[in-house]
C-alpha cells in the first residue's frame, strides 16, 4: 500500500478498532467484470479484510456454490448507469436470484469510475465504502448515493 498520511492511517485505525470487537466476519464476492463474470482476486483481498470481510475470489461457478454474504459489483473504470444497464444478465443466471446475499438486499454497485487520483486517498476511500456496505449499521462515511448504491430486487 502506499505511504498514508497521518489522517488516512487514522481513519483506518477507526474501521481497525471497531472490527476487533466483530467475532464473524461476512464473506463478500467482489464481482470485477460482468462479460465473462470474473471475481476479484488478490488485488481485493488486503481491501476486503481491512474493512472486515473475507473474500470469495474464482468464477461464476465459485459466485453461485459459495454464496457469499455480500455481493459487490465494482467493474473496473464503470459508472454506475452503465452496470445497471448490464444488471439483466446477472439476473438471468440460474440461482442468482437465490443467493444469500440477493435475498437479504446485501447486493451493492460502486462507481467506480470516481477514483480519486492519489493513490493513498483511493485506497482509504476504497476500504470505507467496503466498511460501509459489509457493515451498514456500524460505519457511515458518506458515500452511499455518491459511490456506491444498494440495489434491491
Amino acid at each position: 500500500m502506499t505511504a498514508l498520511t497521518e489522517e488516512q492511517q487514522e481513519r483506518l485505525d477507526i474501521i481497525n478498532h471497531k472490527l476487533k470487537f466483530t467475532e464473524q466476519r461476512p464473506t463478500v464476492a467482489v464481482i470485477r467484470s460482468l462479460d465473462p463474470i470474473v471475481l476479484a482476486a488478490d488485488d481485493m483481498t488486503k481491501l476486503i479484510n481491512m474493512a472486515g470481510g473475507v473474500l470469495i475470489e474464482g468464477d461464476e461457478q465459485t459466485l453461485l456454490s459459495l454464496n457469499s454474504d455480500v455481493l459487490v459489483l465494482m467493474p473496473d473504470e464503470t459508472p454506475i448507469a452503465q452496470i445497471m444497464a448490464s444488471i439483466d444478465q446477472l439476473l438471468q443466471l440460474p440461482g442468482f436470484t437465490d443467493l444469500s446475499a440477493v435475498k437479504n438486499n446485501r447486493l451493492y454497485i460502486v462507481d467506480s469510475e470516481t477514483d480519486n487520483d492519489d493513490a493513498a486517498e483511493s485506497t482509504v476511500e476504497t476500504i470505507e465504502m467496503l466498511a460501509e456496505m459489509i457493515y451498514p449499521k456500524q460505519f457511515m462515511f458518506g458515500y452511499e448515493g455518491t459511490r456506491w448504491i444498494k440495489f434491491t430486487i
